[in-house]
């Protein structure tokens, strides 16, 4: 095994980036502080600053792990423990020792494990310090490196861990790399007669104790209140600690101001704003050890939410998220493409309607497409549209069929009604964005959850493919309930969080205008509005800005 190279590179975080508010969702990993991982011992070493004795020669090679020092308790204390290195001590030796009994060399002791397997991934490596007496000049830290096959560092995290905290370390791998995590211990070779007083760094060994819940990522409209939420099982207390994490810096959060629930198991962001989205990680540790999970949260611009529904209609993101509740989720033969890329089988660059990014379906399961569920309420009145474009290079073939469906769902995820648009097919027009929709409008019926915006592409065994851009999706105006009690109308409709509903009436139906009543801002509830008309008539309708 080549040398790692240490501290070249101090970024605490990689290859994040946040597009349109969202954030590139990856596989993430969660590493431990696990004795029946394989752990490496690899030693460093170069004359102390000051050496005069003309002995002095850096090298490195692979140790073994009780040479480093560095040992796991596995049937007492469950700990790890790592001391000042005392194996190349021999005080007749000057190459090792000065003429004062002072270590002739820096011993740079990397305790670790190195796992490829773990490149394109979110890694997120979790502790608990328990104590750290290390005497100056001894120093500790806790690290997660990526290294090009020339062990070269690309990127890595580290931290010094504090005595009674846990600590966790973050970072995105690239591909074709070499990733290690584990502990770097740096000092002189120390006399196995003081190395006492020198101190040491005890770690708490992690078992299956804590077990975190996942975090449900998902998104908010600028000015909402945004919730996430974490369970844990094992032994009693458990402490908890969020922390945002952004394409620059991973922020350690505290309570105060807009924020609440930072060290407890329900975090609450109120009236969030763009630098709220990113990564929001939740480190939960007990006597046992520490666990961790994380959830992404995307902000949608207010005027955005009071028009187009989706999240990143125009797919400027790059990304599909997984979890289906902050964006587009994928399946089967679906990819993004730009206007850098071209299309299949073709010198010709892809085109789009919107923005630089479309994306791509085309003939690889049967059914092949990407899809966004948004929250619904029965009697909701929506359009949609998206458009459509296949390229003559590879045109959509034979039997195979493409369409936009707006589906109604019942809470347990049933389809109630699929609203199908026309389709595009070997019959179309190549090379021409056309726009398609499910008809002039859709009413989500009685028990409605949810509505699915999704585009199929139906495979039967023909090949080809075709260009999604612009998507659409847009709650129009309201059913209204009116009863008249006494002097009084009470008019009653459902909202979804975003759009400002604007409640107008008329005194007689051949009036030039309606009059505004009142406006509030949707949230999801049911909204009942009094109007104390007396006995006069009145007509009224509810629209959404």
């Amino acid at each position: 095994m080549k040398s790692p190279i240490k501290h070249l590179i101090r970024s605490g975080l990689s290859a994040f980036a946040i597009l349109g508010g969202l954030l590139p969702v990856y596989s993430q990993t969660t590493l431990t502080i696990d004795s029946k991982q394989p752990w490496i011992g690899y030693m460093s070493w170069s004359p102390v600053a000051g050496d005069a004795s003309g002995y002095g020669g850096s090298g490195g090679g692979s140790w073994g792990t009780g040479a480093l020092t560095a040992y796991f308790d596995t049937t007492g204390t469950n700990t790890l423990t790592l001391t000042p290195n005392t194996n190349v001590y021999a005080a007749t030796v000057p190459y090792w020792v000065n003429a004062d009994g002072s270590g002739a060399n820096n011993m740079d002791a990397s305790f670790y494990v190195q796992n490829d397997a773990l490149e394109g991934q979110v890694l997120v490596f979790n502790g608990t310090c328990l104590s750290n007496t290390l005497a100056d000049p001894y120093t500790t830290v806790a690290f997660i490196k990526e290294f090009d096959n020339n062990y070269n560092i690309v990127n890595e995290d580290e931290t010094t861990p504090v005595a009674g905290q846990p600590f966790q370390l973050f970072l995105v791998t690239g591909s074709g790399v070499h990733v290690q995590y584990g502990f770097e211990t740096i000092g002189p070779d120390a006399n196995p007669a003081t190395v006492a007083s020198l101190g040491q760094v005890v770690y708490q060994q992690n078992g299956t104790d804590p077990e975190v819940s996942s975090v449900a990522s998902q998104s908010a409209v600028q000015g909402q209140s945004a919730q996430f939420t974490v369970s844990a099982s094992g032994t009693a207390p458990f402490h908890y600690q969020w922390s945002q994490i952004t394409s620059t810096a991973t922020n350690v959060l505290s309570n105060g101001g807009r924020i609440t629930g930072a060290t407890s198991n329900v975090l609450t962001i109120a009236n969030v704003s763009g630098t709220d989205a990113g990564v929001y990680s939740v480190t939960v540790s007990n006597t046992s050890g520490t666990g961790s999970a994380n959830g992404s949260l995307v902000i949608i611009p207010l005027a955005q939410a009071q028009t187009n529904l989706l999240v990143d209609p125009s797919f400027e993101s790059d990304v599909f998220d997984p979890s289906g509740q902050a964006g587009w989720d994928n399946f089967s033969g679906c990819a993004f493409a730009n206007t850098n890329s071209t299309y299949f089988n073709s010198s010709t660059m892809v085109s789009v309607q919107n923005g630089t990014n479309c994306v791509q379906v085309y003939a690889a399961g049967t059914f092949n497409g990407f899809f966004q569920d948004k929250p619904a309420l029965p009697g909701q009145v929506y359009t949609a549209s998206v458009w459509f474009l296949t390229p003559s290079a590879d045109k959509i073939g034979g039997g195979n069929t493409c369409f936009l469906e707006v589906q109604f769902r019942d809470n347990g995820g049933n389809i109630l009604i699929d609203n199908l648009s026309p389709v595009v097919s070997s019959n179309s027009p190549a090379d021409t964005w056309q726009m398609y929709t499910p008809g002039n409008s859709v009413v989500s019926p009685a028990g409605t959850a949810s509505v699915r915006f999704q585009v199929t592409y139906h495979n039967v065994g023909n090949g080809g493919s075709v260009y999604v851009d612009n998507a659409d999706l847009r709650l129009r105006e309201p059913v209204v309930g009116a009863v008249k009690t006494g002097a009084n109308v009470q008019l009653t409709f459902a909202t979804v969080a975003g759009p400002t509903y604007n409640v107008y009436y008329k005194t007689s139906l051949t009036a030039a205008s309606w009059t505004l009543l009142t406006s509030i801002t949707g949230d999801g509830q049911v909204h009942t509005i009094p109007d104390p008309v007396g006995t006069a008539a009145r007509f009224y309708v509810v629209n959404t800005q």
